[in-house]
Formats: C-alpha cells, structure tokens, sequence
C-alpha cells in the first residue's frame, strides 16, 4: 500500500532546492560582477581547454600582467555546455590584480548564461513547489 507524498514535506524540499540554485546563481553573478568592475581589461589567447564529464571546466588564457608577468588563467565561467573559444583564438578577459590566475573571459551575454539559468530554475522549483503544495491540500469542491 502506498503511502501518499506529505504536501508539506514535498513543498519543503522544492524551496530548499529552489534556494540552492539561487544562492549558486547569485554567487556566479556576483564573481562575475566583482571581476568585470574590480578587475584589470587586457586580451590574451587561448592555449587550453579542459573538458570533464559535466562540460568545461576551465578554459586557459596566456595574456601578461600590467607588470610584464606571463600568467596562464582559468575562466571563472565552469561548467559551461559548450565553448565558443579555441586554441589560438584571441580574447578579451578581465583578471584579479591579487590572484592573476582566475579571469573571465568577455563572452558578451554568454557569460550570464549559467548564472540566470540557476536563478530562473531556483525560481520556476519554488514556484512549482508552491503550486502543487496549493493543489494537494486544497479541499474539493462539491458540484
């Protein structure tokens, strides 16, 4: 016999998970958000591409600090689900001043993808969540 789905406990999980792509969403903005103000503008190339099981990991830029320093950057931008970039491509990319390694390479709209998407989905789960706890406990209406 099965037991039916708790509305409450159901509704609970939703916003928990809602709350977790959101807080995800937000903290990929804002990472974005404090390179794009905070950072250093300069161009540099593209020399690796490291692909994992989920998609992208890290795309590497070669570009040189305002102090003449060769540094190779890891995007800030993971997890992507494809690349507009190769090897040998030219790119304009924001870098931290105090820890030169991490950038984010300038993809015009691109760069907010993953960041909206969780956003969108954090609010779609919660609303979702709040619709069927509505649904399961309204009363029925006789006809």
């Amino acid at each position: 016999m099965k037991q039916p789905v708790n509305p409450k406990l159901l509704l609970t999980a939703m916003l928990f998970a809602a709350v977790l792509a959101s807080v995800a969403g937000v903290f990929g903005l804002s990472e974005r958000q404090r390179l794009l103000q905070q950072g250093v503008e300069t161009t540099g190339v593209v020399v690796g591409i490291d692909v994992g099981v989920r998609g992208i990991r890290c795309v590497e830029a070669r570009f040189a600090t305002l102090d003449d320093h060769v540094v190779v950057g890891c995007d800030v931008h993971t997890t992507q689900w494809f690349n507009a970039n190769k090897i040998g491509d030219r790119v304009t990319l924001y870098y931290d001043p105090k820890e030169p390694e991490t950038i984010l390479i300038s993809r015009g709209l691109w760069m907010w993808s993953n960041p909206a998407i969780l956003l969108a989905g954090g609010a779609i789960l919660g609303g979702f969540g709040v619709f069927i706890y509505k649904q399961s406990t309204a009363k029925p209406t006789s006809s």
